[in-house]
């Protein structure tokens, strides 16, 4: 992802796009206390990430990755909260999803986009999908791993359009 994410950041020559490391990994203790406040278990893949990275800024575009400090509640985490609740039943119909049980996990700062995790109290932690809202489903990732492999294809994509762009301008 650093290395997808160097590419944007050098064909990005009108500052689209804000650039942040992600940041130090989360302790057991504090995902212990996420664990404790959310009231369920977290997806492994998702803690393990978060056991290298708590959370990364505008790890693609404007999408902040939640870390521990969003999960504990913040306003991020609200206005995520808030675009769950503003979906609409049918939307959530056809996605077979319930309202109840997402859990986001990232989201946008400037748009509706955001993304989330089915989880259901009382089962362990296992393997959850990752599904890409903004208004209704955009997209559904098998796992945490699968859309961290796709947000680094994005970020390579939006590389290749910010260079041939460039290349069109002569810039």
């Amino acid at each position: 992802m650093r290395d997808a994410r160097e590419r944007v950041r050098a064909w990005d020559v009108e500052e689209l796009w804000s650039f942040e490391e992600p940041r130090p990994p989360a302790g057991p203790g504090r995902l212990r206390e996420v664990v404790q406040s959310l009231g369920h278990e977290l997806d492994c893949e998702h803690v393990a990430f978060l056991l290298e990275a708590d959370g990364w800024p505008a790890f693609m575009q404007d999408v902040d990755l939640f870390g521990t400090e969003e999960l504990l509640g913040s306003p991020a985490l609200e206005t995520a909260m808030s675009l769950v609740a503003a979906l609409e039943p049918e939307a959530l119909d056809r996605a077979g999803l319930d309202r109840d049980s997402l859990l986001p996990i990232a989201a946008s700062t400037t748009t509706i986009d955001f993304f989330v995790m089915p989880v259901k109290p009382g089962s362990p932690p296992v393997a959850a999908q990752v599904i890409w809202l903004a208004g209704g489903e955009v997209e559904r990732y098998t796992s945490f791993a699968d859309f961290f492999r796709h947000m680094i294809a994005e970020n390579l994509d939006e590389a290749e359009s910010l260079r041939k762009e460039h290349a069109e301008t002569g810039g």
